[in-house]
């Protein structure tokens, strides 16, 4: 059965493999893995040995081995399925890219089933205002996405739920809004650097 968990605010020092170590450590993972995320459409399968992944989605059916995905306004979105895991990164570049698509395909090449996708701590909405033309943009390749022209906000969550849909996948959003929690970082804060992490793990 997989292992989903959320982090609140993790630092900007989550970068560096020290700390990132002893998150491994402290939730007793065999190998926590991270991604070199680029907003980019790559997923790549991982099993215990790989070590530098430039993507911005994981997949794995290795038992112990963790994979994360760290994320302030983006969404971390976790896959659990009956022996395959996967991690996604999905901003509003990812989003329209298709990459939580993407990780779903490679999923199920490597035997999933029925696949059950939770949406972490990410900016909602209501809050995530844009200009005029990258909302038009948006909308026009993921509709879900709109809210309205007056207020023109991306609500992306609302829009990889309806990818994932379409997809056949079952989608729990935790419905937390990185600017409206301050437990939680979003860029829109500014002053300090931090991440959350989503992790998920066989």
């Amino acid at each position: 059965m997989a292992r989903t968990l959320f982090t609140a605010r993790a630092g900007g020092d989550m970068k560096l493999l020290p700390n990132r170590e002893l998150l491994r450590n402290q939730i007793s993972l065999t190998a926590l893995h991270f991604m070199r995320q680029t907003h980019s459409n790559i997923v790549k399968v991982v099993d215990e040995t790989g070590s530098d992944f430039e993507c911005d989605a994981l997949v794995t059916g290795s038992t112990g081995v963790g994979l994360a995905a760290l994320a302030a306004d983006c969404m971390p979105i976790t896959f659990a399925a009956n022996n395959v895991i996967g991690v996604a990164h999905v901003g509003r570049v990812g989003l329209v890219n298709k990459i939580s698509i993407n990780t779903v395909l490679v999923m199920r090449e490597l035997g999933a089933q029925a696949i059950t996708a939770t949406i972490g701590p990410s900016i909602c909405g209501r809050c995530y205002e844009v200009s005029p033309a990258m909302y038009l943009d948006v909308i026009t390749e993921v509709p879900a996405c709109a809210t309205s022209a007056q207020a023109h906000s991306l609500d992306l969550q609302a829009g990889v739920t309806a990818q994932l849909g379409e997809c056949g996948v079952s989608v729990i959003n935790l419905d937390i809004c990185t600017l409206e929690n301050r437990q939680y970082y979003s860029y829109r804060h500014g002053g300090e650097t931090a991440r959350q992490a989503g992790i998920i793990s066989l």
